[in-house]
């Protein structure tokens, strides 16, 4: 006789939630799901095996890294034979950019699985990148290379990049407005300071002036970020001039 008991308290397993969740994303069943959870064990619960080791992400992530570049790599030297190492070199790094990562990992929801000590609230924070990179490594381990290339290939390249758009899109607005006023021998500068307002996800603040006339202003969390975001809104509010070239 059926025990309807048994089934539904393993349905409420977090164990088992988390496997069925990861069999939908990955499309198989994983042979150790424990690669997995470590897969998705953030830094911040403080983990740490009978050695005394670390038990996170990281390592995952950074195997997965380099793997996902390496099959891109494959993939675009076979499907573009006309592209020279240049153009080839900024299409992979335009596909493997932490926007177009973060962006992928967050539609996977990828964050549901994670195990961490705070919450994940914004669609561009780099743990969605970083999460996507460690599952990539987790595959490798755990199902060899063909299974992790069939997944890189038909659940993210075939799925969610369309390589004549990404093709024609910016790595970094930051660099694009820099190359472009060298070459029109224009005055660009960023400040970029502190800022110690309510908002505690703005810690820095930028300002970009291009011929000392300020254009755009922003704020991120991080210097690097709070001077992108101002060079995306200036290359927004300046598009006519690189139009008109």
């Amino acid at each position: 006789m059926i025990n309807l008991g048994q089934i539904f308290n393993k349905n409420k397993d977090p164990n088992h939630i988390f496997a069925s969740r990861l069999k939908d994303i990955i499309g198989f069943t994983p042979k150790n799901v424990l690669i997995f959870k470590k897969a998705f064990t953030h830094k911040s619960k403080n983990i740490r095996d009978k050695d005394g080791s670390l038990i996170n992400y990281e390592r995952l992530e950074f195997l997965g890294d380099s793997i996902l570049g390496g099959i891109v790599s494959a993939h675009l030297f076979f499907n573009y034979p006309n592209f020279h190492e240049g153009d080839l070199t900024k299409l992979r790094s335009k596909i493997v950019s932490r926007e177009s990562l973060n962006k992928i990992g967050y539609s996977l929801k990828l964050y549901e699985l994670i195990d961490s000590s705070y919450r994940i609230e914004r669609p561009n924070d780099n743990i969605h990148g970083n999460l996507l990179e460690s599952l990539i490594g987790a595959i490798y381990v755990d199902k060899g290379f063909e299974i992790c290339k069939k997944f890189i290939l038909n659940k993210i390249i075939n799925y969610f990049i369309n390589l004549e758009t990404i093709n024609s899109s910016i790595i970094s607005y930051k660099g694009t407005l820099i190359e472009w006023a060298q070459k029109n021998k224009c005055k660009i500068l960023f400040k970029t300071s502190k800022d110690n307002g309510l908002n505690p996800k703005i810690n820095f603040s930028s300002i970009l002036f291009l011929d000392n006339k300020q254009v755009a202003k922003a704020g991120e969390v991080s210097k690097k970020k709070a001077e992108e975001k101002v060079a995306k809104r200036a290359y927004n509010a300046l598009k006519f001039k690189f139009n008109n070239e």
